[in-house]
């Protein structure tokens, strides 16, 4: 990519992440991004495809530090896999709650290709399932490994949070009980 091209790209995540911060992700449209920089639409849309795309690029780095924390913690040879569940849930709910609204754009668009599509759902997958694994079944932790996954998602998440009125302490204790 050319030098100009990256700059522009790199001012459209700067004043997405302000106006995001501002005024919340949900609130703030791709034309808002457009008239804040003085950028016609279809230079925006050359550098991201929507919005969901522009979420997934600003948190991008931020997985990539919460694998390396993760995987950190899969290699630490003194704690069980139950330990390790536990610290990665932990980890994990700690960073939904500090990006629940990128999230939400990035797992709630039904017109792109979905969140499990993509790499970082397939890097907490196979971080996940390295500790939910418990036998020589494929399928059965394949499902299990799904199945807690999908309970983490960002609308159940929210859901249990503020619906339910459970805390993320509360969240992860019923979370452990149930795939320990």
């Amino acid at each position: 990519m050319r030098r100009d091209a990256l700059e522009n790209r790199k001012r459209i995540e700067d004043c997405a992440r302000q106006l995001f911060a501002e005024e919340g992700v949900e609130n703030v449209s791709m034309n808002q991004i457009s008239k804040t920089l003085g950028i016609g639409m279809a230079t925006l849309y050359r550098n991201f495809e929507d919005k969901q795309a522009l979420c997934y690029q600003l948190i991008q780095n931020d997985f990539s530090e919460l694998f390396k924390d993760m995987h950190a913690v899969l290699e630490d040879n003194k704690r069980n896999k139950e330990e390790k569940l536990e610290v990665l849930l932990e980890r994990f709910l700690n960073f939904k709650n500090a990006h629940k609204d990128l999230l939400r754009c990035v797992e709630g668009n039904k017109k792109r290709v979905s969140f499990k599509q993509q790499p970082a759902y397939t890097e907490l997958f196979n971080i996940f399932y390295e500790v939910l694994n418990s036998d020589d079944d494929l399928i059965w932790n394949t499902f299990k490994t799904d199945m807690f996954l999908n309970s983490l998602t960002t609308n159940m998440y929210q859901f249990q949070l503020e619906e339910r009125g459970l805390t993320d302490v509360q969240l992860k204790e019923y979370l452990l009980r149930m795939f320990k």
